[in-house]
């Protein structure tokens, strides 16, 4: 410890200096010669910029910067952003900037604030933490025009921001902008490999992902080149997806079930407030009242599904004011690394019930304007709902034969089988003559391996009431399966089972073709330069036209010429699988995931052999021999003499 006496007094020459404290004794040594103590020490000030960059920011979520300093330059708000208007955004900005969210992604209606909230996020990340951004629009004109006309605006017209704004003018350019603070904008477009692949980044922002194509070039596709760009921030990247869906296998669609956490908005009813999501069921119109009227007037409610309340917009913007977003998927999830949020025209303050409801009316004859209707208002895929078909109806379609029986005066029979890596299904079905089709199933089920199979289509004889024998006219069987045992492939199995019983006949099926079935000559096994003795025909199916085929037979009733009949003993599995595919906005059949349809394929695969049979172009000959015995009967009987003048 230093003695007072030990402390000298302040000097006057420091004073004049701006210190005003005295400096002890031992600071003194080491003084250059000819430089006096009051010259080590130079009068300064910080300038504002620097005493910004050093004061403590103000602890702000991203809603609340927004609420304080971004100015909205286009649209119907323009102005101060305001949480009040939107207040369903709130939620989703302020969580994307939780510490371990890595992802947000917003599965949207038109103009319900997805985008914007992006420009929120990106602002808060301008000024709070500058670093390399990107915005990713479908096309280059979509980048140019998202920088021109949205974010150099908003940089310009929002007082905080422009003081960021470098002086350079070739520093806010419409494909970079360069802050003064470090930060730095770049804007790409999806079908450019080289400006998605240029840099690190810290942030990006995807917009409209549903419109980017699937590939770029002979790459990866643009969200997954995109995305690379963050590997370099491993622990603090931020990854932004917004977009309206289009198809169940669309990239919003695919993100947001496959996110940690998924959000969907809750809201109070005016009237007794129980909380609910909105849904297009509790919207109600009068019935008699054209689509333009509904509109004009105002004409829809929503009914709420508590009480009898049925809500006014006025009502359903206070609904939306009350509402919050409560957990659908991901409760037990602390610490999620991607969110995903569900946008429905319902909880915009912009879209009016009308309108939901008027669109809804004009779509209904109108295949395109309703899957309009389902990505731009539900924010959801269209799956087309026509094709769905009942496990009960399926069973409805049983007689009261025994499982094996023949009924009497049939054409053929036909069999098809669906290859498994371990195992057949297959389906024994009969079929009656001319172009109605009608079918009848004889035998269906499971065999472990190919002498299983021979036994069924060669072996075994199929009789009807009166003990007439049949035997199967054709099979088909899929050459697909994959790898079985010992890791040889099912398709070559299948090729040479095929060369030794001709009778049996390879397929493979294909979504989309100009006709129903073509034959393809194969000279070498697959993915081998080994030659198959002799050849072999591979028939090619179009999978897509025997569907929508077997689809339309499902439904005639029982009684009815043309119908597709079932034995007594067809069980509910094998009526759930006959359901378990779909049709999708493309017109293209998909199988869910875990949903099985081997008895689906072969009910499709036995419709094509008998279209390759010519079953329709053979006639009943028991049919022709009563037209003959007829013609004779007629020929042997007296004709009339003409009376004579």
């Amino acid at each position: 410890m230093q003695t007072e006496s030990q402390i000298k007094k302040p000097d006057s020459r420091l004073k004049t200096a701006g210190m005003t404290e005295g400096i002890p004794a031992g600071m003194t040594e080491g003084i250059p010669a000819g430089m006096t103590e009051g010259e080590l020490f130079i009068p300064f000030a910080f300038s504002g910029a620097e005493r910004r960059v050093f004061a403590r920011k103000e602890k702000l979520t991203p809603s609340e910067w927004a609420e304080q300093r971004r100015i909205v330059t286009m649209g119907a708000h323009r102005g101060p952003w305001r949480n009040s208007i939107s207040p369903h955004l709130a939620h989703i900005m302020d969580t994307w900037a939780l510490p371990h969210v890595r992802e947000v992604i917003i599965c949207k209606s038109p103009q319900t604030g997805g985008t914007e909230s992006q420009f929120n996020c990106a602002a808060y990340a301008m000024e709070r933490d500058p670093s390399v951004m990107l915005f990713v629009a479908p096309r280059e004109t979509d980048a140019r025009k998202t920088s021109s006309d949205r974010i150099i605006p908003m940089l310009n017209d929002s007082p905080r921001l422009r003081e960021l704004l470098s002086p350079n003018p070739d520093d806010t350019a419409s494909r970079r902008i360069k802050l003064n603070n470090g930060a730095i904008v770049y804007m790409a477009w999806s079908n450019s490999t080289s400006a998605l692949a240029s840099f690190p980044v810290k942030y990006i922002f995807f917009d409209e992902v549903d419109k980017y194509p699937p590939f770029i070039g002979k790459e990866t596709d643009p969200i997954t080149l995109g995305e690379k760009r963050a590997r370099t921030f491993r622990y603090t990247h931020k990854i932004f997806k917004v977009s309206t869906p289009t198809r169940e296998d669309g990239t919003i669609w695919k993100a947001y079930n496959k996110a940690d956490v998924i959000y969907k908005y809750h809201v109070p009813c005016p009237k007794c407030g129980a909380t609910q999501i909105m849904k297009f069921g509790q919207l109600k119109w009068p019935e008699a009242a054209a689509q333009e009227e509904i509109k004009r007037e105002g004409a829809a409610r929503y009914a709420c599904e508590h009480c009898p309340a049925e809500w006014t917009d006025t009502d359903r913007d206070i609904a939306i004011h009350n509402g919050e977003w409560q957990t659908e998927k991901g409760r037990h999830i602390k610490r999620p690394r991607s969110v995903a949020y569900h946008l429905p025209s319902f909880i915009s303050p912009d879209v009016s019930l009308s309108e939901i409801v008027s669109v809804y009316l004009q779509s209904k004859n109108d295949k395109a304007k309703l899957i309009d209707f389902y990505n731009d208002y539900l924010a959801e895929p269209f799956i087309e709902k026509i094709s769905e078909r009942k496990e009960d109806e399926i069973l409805a379609l049983r007689d009261i034969r025994p499982r094996g029986l023949v009924p009497k005066d049939i054409c053929c029979l036909t069999a098809a089988v669906d290859t498994q890596a371990r195992g057949f299904y297959y389906e024994v079905r009969a079929w009656g003559h001319g172009y109605d089709l009608e079918s009848w199933q004889i035998r269906e089920g499971f065999v472990e391996n190919f002498t299983g199979l021979v036994k069924i289509i060669f072996d075994d004889m199929y009789k009807n009431a009166d003990g007439a024998e049949h035997k199967i006219s054709i099979a088909l069987i899929d050459s697909g399966g994959g790898m079985g045992d010992f890791g040889v492939s099912r398709t070559a199995e299948v090729y040479d089972f095929c060369r030794r019983f001709p009778g049996i006949i390879p397929i493979k099926g294909q979504q989309r073709m100009s006709q129903p079935h073509k034959i393809t000559q194969l000279d070498v096994y697959p993915g081998t330069n080994k030659y198959i003795p002799g050849g072999l025909s591979l028939y090619n199916l179009n999978v897509t036209y025997y569907k929508d085929y077997l689809a339309s037979k499902l439904t005639i009733a029982p009684a009815d010429p043309g119908a597709w009949h079932l034995h007594n003993s067809a069980t509910s599995e094998y009526a759930r699988q006959l359901t378990a595919e779909y049709k999708d906005e493309r017109g293209l059949w998909q199988c869910p995931r875990n949903r099985a349809n081997h008895f689906w394929d072969v009910s499709v695969y036995n419709l094509a052999a008998a279209d390759i049979l010519g079953v329709k172009y053979i006639k009943n000959p028991n049919i022709q021999e009563v037209k003959k015995n007829e013609n004779i009967s007629k020929e042997v009987e007296p004709k009339s003499k003409r009376s004579r003048w």
